[in-house]
């Protein structure tokens, strides 16, 4: 006969696992209708119109391009899947994507004992650092062109690497299917270029330790990365990649291959070192206080290392890259955020000032969300409007990295010369240049467009308006340094105080500048055009008033 408190006993936990399921159940659906809205709310926008176009079908479309212009194949795919669908594909099926990225991501971070340790708060978390930490998350999820691209690819790779968070903590983990692993592998190799390599060399770094610390390698593992091979090696070795290289500006725009391409590396290196400061001085901070309390031991701080070591990675992958834009680094700073959050599981904090962080944490979070709410809203005006018509019509009241059009997506092609004819000069602003002639300048669409310039190349230092650790310091350096009175400005001033940026002047001296977070001519601090010998000089830039 059971005894009567044994009863009890298991009556009162079943309740809390039943209580802790339905929270999570909860905290899952509304991220997810969260996550709708915005897909559902976000315009289309020029490379859209472009993408949707699949005269031949999605297949044959593809395949082309596979051949003419880019090897990512899967996450082009999918992205001609959103657009191409009805509208209610993107707002339906993104949310599911973002929360198995959330939920894999955890499972990351908690390892094999998840279903013991997975709290709701945990979801809320990761969800939260994943909306603050990635530099274009607009780009990555909301953008119907970029998504299938940038933000399944990224899901693909993270749910493949779950199985393997697994087998590193258990030599005994096994995974039902086998050798069908291979097709997770593909999909994981096959979604980005460095995301598909991290993937690859996460899972080779996991099998090769659990092999040489039982002597045996699992089949599914092995088949996972003969998979992910398969898929990053039919990427890399597509025909169009090649092409687009050209149409980009050749080798001489991959750092490996051109010493001005390598500065320039270098300088973005260095940039989003300081972007990532933050989340790595927390994971210190949450180190610090779990050995205090004896609780630092391999198993809590070597996951917290390889997402360290995972994000570095993803950065310098960059170094063989012909560009970097902000939506291409999620994958960095996923692994970033994941880095002082393992840590933060592993202290597991239940105290009263620890539940005051949260709610101070739900709170900024739930503000962030409404302020973009009101961003997306206060768009709709201009969202009915062609993108092609005038830049008026895409010169959006407020632009960040969620309401991503002119942002991190320029919509204007820069690349001809066309967009001359598009700009209302009429409207653009006099700048006076110190011991210089006069140019004049407009700002639309985070875009600054200059005439009556000299021949050669521009260099703007910019004000701007992000959310970022850099634009943070930069503000800091102009309050403590700035000077109204400085007439050249010193290259080190320059770079400490404001966001550089430059461009070609045409034959008509005009120039076109995209700078995130530009607002207005007011922003434009100081610039300098290059020339053929001779040295580049920084000149303080003042507007010149119209007096009543």
């Amino acid at each position: 006969m059971q005894h009567p408190n044994s009863s009890s006993a298991a009556h009162s936990s079943s309740s809390s696992h039943s209580f802790r399921r339905n929270r999570i159940v909860l905290v899952s659906l509304v991220i997810m209708a969260v996550m709708s809205w915005f897909c559902a709310m976000t315009p289309w926008i020029s490379d859209d119109y472009a993408f949707s176009k699949n005269g031949a079908g999605l297949w044959t479309t593809q395949v082309k391009e596979y051949m003419e212009w880019s090897g990512k194949f899967i996450g082009h795919y999918m992205a001609r899947v959103l657009l191409s669908g009805p509208e209610w594909v993107h707002p339906v099926l993104t949310p599911i994507m973002f929360m198995l990225l959330v939920a894999s991501g955890t499972l990351l971070a908690l390892g094999a004992q998840w279903r013991e340790r997975l709290r709701a708060w945990h979801l809320v978390v990761v969800a939260g650092l994943i909306w603050i930490a990635l530099p274009a998350f607009g780009t990555v999820f909301f953008w119907r062109t970029g998504t299938g691209d940038y933000g399944y690819s990224l899901t693909w790779a993270t749910l493949f690497l779950v199985p393997y968070r697994m087998l590193a903590d258990r030599a005994d983990f096994r995974l039902p299917g086998g050798v069908l692993f291979v097709f997770a592998g593909i999909l994981a190799g096959w979604s980005n270029e460095n995301v598909g390599m991290l993937a690859l060399l996460t899972a080779l770094g996991v099998t090769a330790f659990r092999w040489r610390a039982s002597g045996r390698a699992h089949l599914w593992a092995v088949a996972g990365i003969a998979g992910a091979a398969l898929g990053w090696g039919m990427m890399m070795a597509a025909p169009g990649n090649a092409i687009r290289l050209a149409a980009v500006g050749g080798m001489e725009k991959i750092p490996l291959a051109s010493m001005k391409a390598l500065l320039r590396f270098m300088e973005f290196w260095s940039t989003e070192q300081l972007e990532m400061l933050p989340y790595f001085l927390a994971a210190l901070l949450f180190a610090w206080m779990l050995r205090r309390r004896g609780l630092l031991k391999p198993a809590v701080w070597i996951p917290a290392m390889v997402f360290f070591l995972m994000a570095q990675a993803s950065l310098a992958a960059f170094v063989a890259s012909p560009s970097t834009p902000f939506r291409a680094m999620s994958a960095t700073f996923f692994f970033t955020a994941l880095c002082p959050f393992s840590l933060l599981v592993a202290l597991n904090p239940t105290s009263l000032k620890a539940r005051a962080l949260f709610v101070i944490f739900c709170a900024l979070l739930f503000s962030s969300v409404l302020l973009e709410a009101r961003v997306f809203l206060t768009a709709r005006s201009v969202t009915g409007a062609h993108p092609q018509q005038s830049l008026g019509n895409i010169n959006y009241p407020e632009t960040d990295k969620y309401f991503f059009p002119g942002y991190d997506i320029r919509q204007i092609n820069l690349y001809s010369e066309n967009w001359r004819e598009l700009v209302p000069w009429d409207e653009a602003s006099t700048l006076q240049i110190y011991e210089s002639p006069d140019a004049r300048a407009l700002v639309l669409c985070n875009i600054v467009f200059f005439e009556n310039l000299p021949q050669g190349e521009v260099h703007v230092g910019a004000r701007v308006h992000t959310s970022t650790t850099s634009s943070l310091l930069q503000g800091l350096a102009r309050a403590l340094s700035e000077g109204r009175n400085e007439g050249v400005i010193s290259a080190g001033a320059v770079a400490l105080r404001y966001f550089p940026a430059s461009a070609d002047v045409t034959d008509d001296g005009k120039a076109a500048v995209h700078i995130p977070g530009i607002k207005s001519v007011d922003d434009i601090a100081c610039i300098a055009v290059k020339q053929p010998g001779k040295p580049l000089v920084w000149r303080r830039v003042t507007i010149a008033r119209q007096q009543n």
